[in-house]
């Protein structure tokens, strides 16, 4: 049921999506669907747990790379995160698009970021980061949102550059705002 619900929120959006479509495309009843979740919001939840947990882990995983003595270990985590993005964004976007009209779903969304946040500061101090924490939690956002608009612009639309070349990019671009004061 969270597969199809995931997958119908994806084509059709949150609010153009029924517990009715949900019901029908699961092929169960709505008594079934109640058993399990209260509403479409809890579904939605439920459904990102994984996109959150897998994100946080990935951002721990940037603090753990050898970036003084390995470009390439950056260039295959940018790879892993654009994997990720691939399998999660589009969910993050229709997330995104529910927060606009559900503030419960707001407020869980700006709390699992500011966590993703601290877990990303975390992981540039480790890098060597050494701006005071507002500047580098500033960082840490502005980075992430360059990622996540990147992918969104570069695969998700088909913008015509070569892979080596995004990533060797995106790479020193990285390096430069975790190394700069």
């Amino acid at each position: 049921m969270i597969s199809n619900a995931k997958a119908l929120f994806l084509a059709r959006g949150y609010t153009a999506t029924t517990v009715d479509d949900i019901v029908e495309v699961s092929k169960v009843s709505r008594a079934s669907f109640y058993t399990y979740f209260s509403s479409k919001r809890e579904i939605m939840i439920v459904a990102g747990h994984d996109s959150r947990h897998h994100g946080w882990e990935l951002l721990e995983d940037f603090g753990r790379l050898n970036l003084r003595e390995n470009h390439d270990e950056l260039i295959e985590w940018l790879k892993e995160y654009f994997d990720f993005l691939e399998a999660h964004g589009g969910y993050m976007l229709t997330w995104q698009q529910a927060a606009l009209q559900d503030a419960e779903l707001r407020t869980m969304g700006m709390r699992a970021q500011q966590k993703a946040i601290r877990i990303f500061c975390a992981s540039l101090r480790a890098q060597g980061a050494t701006v005071p924490e507002p500047d580098l939690m500033v960082r840490a956002l502005a980075i992430r949102s360059m990622l996540d608009r990147f992918w969104y612009h570069w695969w998700f639309t088909k913008t015509q550059f070569r892979q080596n070349q995004v990533f060797d990019n995106l790479a020193s671009l990285m390096l430069s705002m975790i190394r700069a004061e």
